[in-house]
């Protein structure tokens, strides 16, 4: 007997744990009296499983199904809570199933109801009432984005009642200050992750923006429709709890009032080390759109916390910033420090598409420069921003005037670089890389230019300086890899070679974009028509190693996609051959001031003779930039570089002077510069660059690298490792020759799902790097359709020879054999 109570939630009394077992040969459930009477059938003497089954909820009963099926498979025993259903209660109960032995059809246990559950309308009207009386302000929408429910919370923050919400677009809020795009990649962000976290503007029904705080959800419907749960609560931006605050901890929504700041800047120059100053920094700010000044403090502390580096924001007055920073004592971290400040605080950033930009008007106060004592630096820094006039741009006025002029220019600069790529006023330039044996354009490397309107003197590198300084940089890689996809086909075409590629750079040891621009450049590849294993993405290899697990991630699907990566500006960085082998890149590119008067006898040359060495042990191909005289092509042919890129051969060019030169993409005129004092090896001679297919490949896919390759062997790799060489003349004999014909079957096309290591060829010689051709040349004038692989101490395949390669090279081998 149960004894009901009569509050919502009663505990179910007198019910001890009634003992089960399922015959799961039979699909039969054993139990008690009791225990069938409280499940609904009191007149019954055995219950089938599948009348068991009915008693739970959907998640919940799958739950149970992988509970048993855990327990048989491991025999030890599992508990679960659920909600079963009965024809007149819901009950909350505590399944145990027993130990058992392994993969038995006889499963035990016992179950226990220990409180009984909401009725369907009872959970119904209490879910109700706890989503109406939330403090959360709830909504609902459907998939058109119309309003379905609101709490009462919602309707207290937006001023609105409910009836004049149901039924209208969400829109209805909107502040105004965003976007078209900004809405469209939120909606797609939330349908793709289902969920979305931040912070917006909205408007009340009385005009008012404010910003909230809060979730977007979407639940997806057993009816395969689908509807957005926002929940949200009003951000408070007032300033006088800070009173009370820890003053050590930066707000995102707080900011202290005039006096908290001078104890904070107080406090810092006390712990000032000898080597650092602070700079205090006094601004006022022109919304490009009219905001409340509630609203207005709380976007600028939202801003000035996306800071990457330490600094305290604070507030003058209801209309003026104060902010300070403590900084290297040298003037160039001075400069750049306010440059990222102003920007942040512009907020032009387009990835957020607000359309909240500001101009900045600041002034500048610099410890042990311009003031002695933090009350001076704020005061100098005050005096700064009141005596200069408000421009139609940011400015930026420092107390002391020789800072000012000296970082004239490059303000200057960093105006017109911004004016260009805003129009995308750029140009890219392209500059040859030749493979080394056949002296023969391989690809072009693609290269940021820009003239900017304005007579001071200025060089690319240095506007690549600004551009990283102000966050401007994956924008400039952005414009330069869309513009140079579009023209490899002319390039292609120019030089009658479809397999001519592109070498193009990506910017990721930027803070702010580190996380996304190998994203972004794997949508921007997939977005061209361009065959992605002729394009080369290059990074440098200190920005790789500041990030290296996450740049693995992105890299390796880059990689899938066919796009090679190179290592850039090999040297300059970490420096230490050891991280080769936990790159995953396939071109190292040793950098220019490696190569730029290079001899025999320099350590320069002994460290480009270990790294070749190195790379092309573990299968990667070395590039050396900066080739510019006779000597030093000579050399590094010498050291087994496989491509070089410099002036030797053509200096950077735009697109139209290149395709005003007739060329035919050769270089043969240096053929005597070449080195051959290896040539009797088999790693002066062997082809890196080869034809691959796998084992498990079809020979349809065979069939089209074959005429891909204008091949007739190709070499099949799996793991790194050469299996076997698959014949052209093989797989014609392999599949029908009615294919392509008018008596064409279906059967007939079935031969081309035959797979290549059904076919393929295991009649190869696998040789060393150093092994001497004179050991393998007998056997390949024996058997000429023998292929030679050459293999690094590891067993990666890292090249292949054939009897063509040593005949075409003939008067340099066979004197050596």
């Amino acid at each position: 007997m149960m004894v009901v109570d009569d509050v919502l939630f009663q505990k179910v009394k007198d019910f001890s744990p009634q003992p089960w077992s399922i015959d799961l040969d039979n699909q039969r459930l054993n139990c008690s009296r009791q225990l069938m009477s409280a499940l609904g059938y009191p007149k019954q003497n055995m219950l089938t499983l599948s009348q068991l089954y009915a008693a739970f909820e959907t998640q919940q009963l799958q739950l149970l199904k992988q509970h048993i099926a855990e327990v048989r498979e491991t025999g030890i025993g599992l508990n679960q809570t659920t909600v079963i259903n009965t024809y007149k209660h819901r009950y909350i109960a505590e399944i145990m199933i027993c130990d058992m032995p392994k993969n038995g059809n006889m499963v035990k246990g016992s179950i226990q109801f220990t409180q009984y559950f909401l009725t369907k309308q009872q959970e119904l009207e209490f879910l109700k009432k706890l989503f109406s009386k939330s403090s959360e302000a709830f909504m609902i929408a459907d998939a058109n984005h119309s309003i379905l429910i609101v709490n009462q919370a919602f309707c207290d923050v937006t001023g609105y009642a409910e009836h004049e919400l149901l039924g209208k677009p969400a829109s209805i809020l909107k502040s105004g200050r965003y976007t078209f795009s900004f809405y469209e990649k939120l909606w797609q962000y939330v349908d793709e992750h289902k969920i979305w976290f931040g912070e917006r503007l909205a408007k009340t029904k009385q005009g008012e923006i404010f910003a909230h705080e809060g979730r977007i959800q979407r639940i997806d419907l057993e009816d395969s429709s689908h509807v957005y749960v926002s929940a949200s609560h009003k951000l408070d931006v007032s300033t006088h709890m800070w009173q009370h605050d820890n003053l050590e901890e930066v707000s995102k929504v707080h900011i202290p009032d005039k006096q908290s700041f001078i104890s904070l800047l107080d406090e810092s120059f006390k712990q000032l080390s000898h080597d650092m100053t602070i700079i205090c920094i006094t601004f006022d700010l022109q919304m490009l759109q009219t905001l409340s000044k509630l609203t207005q403090h709380w976007l600028i502390s939202q801003r000035f916390a996306r800071l990457t580096f330490t600094g305290h924001l604070g507030l003058v007055n209801e209309s003026m910033y104060a902010a300070y920073f403590v900084v290297s004592k040298q003037v160039e971290p001075i400069d750049q420090t306010l440059k990222k400040v102003i920007f942040v605080l512009e907020g032009n950033d387009e990835s957020n598409n607000m359309g909240l930009s500001a101009n900045i008007t600041a002034g500048v106060s610099v410890l042990y420069i311009d003031a002695k004592s933090p009350t001076q630096l704020l005061s100098h820094s005050v005096q700064a921003l009141i005596a200069n006039s408000r421009l139609a741009k940011s400015s930026l006025y420092y107390f002391d005037r020789r800072l000012t002029k000296r970082f004239d220019r490059k303000n200057t600069l960093a105006t017109l670089l911004k004016q260009a790529l805003a129009k995308k006023n750029i140009a890219v330039y392209y500059q040859p890389i030749v493979d080394i044996s056949e002296l023969r354009i391989v690809k072009f490397e693609a290269l940021f230019r820009a003239q900017l309107e304005t007579d001071i003197n200025y060089s690319t590198q240095e506007l690549i300086e600004i551009a990283e300084e102000f966050n401007w940089i994956d924008k400039i890689d952005d414009l330069v890899t869309t513009q140079a996809l579009k023209v490899l086909p002319l390039l292609q075409k120019h030089y009658a070679n479809d397999q001519i590629g592109l070498s193009i750079n990506r910017s990721v040891n930027n803070d702010r974009i580190a996380h996304c621009c190998l994203e972004d450049t794997l949508k921007i590849l997939e977005q061209s028509k361009v065959d992605l294993n002729l394009v080369t993405l290059e990074l440098t290899e200190s920005a790789y190693f500041e990030d290296s697990n996450y740049h693995a991630k992105w890299i390796n699907k880059l990689k899938a996609h066919g796009v090679s990566i190179a290592l850039d500006d090999f040297g300059t960085g970490f420096s230490s051959l050891s991280y080769l082998r936990q790159l995953p890149v396939s071109i190292v590119k040793i950098d220019r001031s490696f190569v730029s008067g290079l001899t025999k006898q320099s350590n320069e040359y002994e460290m480009i003779n270990m790294l070749c060495r190195l790379t092309h042990k573990i299968g990667g191909k070395i590039i050396a930039e900066g080739a510019e005289t006779e000597q030093e092509l000579h050399l590094l042919s010498s050291l087994g570089v496989d491509m070089i890129q410099g002036y030797i051969f053509d200096k950077p060019k735009s697109l139209q002077d290149i395709l005003s030169t007739p060329t035919h993409g050769t270089f043969l005129q240096f053929q005597t510069l070449l080195s051959r004092a290896n040539a009797e090896n088999a790693q002066a001679i062997m082809r890196r660059d080869f034809p691959k297919i796998s084992t498990d490949d079809k020979l349809k896919k065979a069939l089209e690298s074959f005429t891909k390759h204008k091949a007739k062997q190709l070499i099949v790799i799996e793991h790194s490792q050469c299996r076997g060489i698959l014949h052209i003349c093989d797989v014609n004999a392999a599949i029908s020759p009615y294919l392509n014909t008018k008596g064409e079957q279906h059967r007939d096309l079935v031969t081309l799902n035959k797979r290549v290591h059904q076919v393929m060829s295991k009649n190869f010689l696998e040789v060393s790097m150093d092994t001497p051709v004179k050991h393998f040349y007998p056997k390949l004038i024996e058997d000429p359709d023998m292929v030679v692989v050459v293999v690094g101490s590891s067993g990666v395949c890292v090249g292949v020879i054939a009897l063509k390669d040593i005949l075409s090279q003939q008067s340099e081998i066979l004197t050596c054999i």
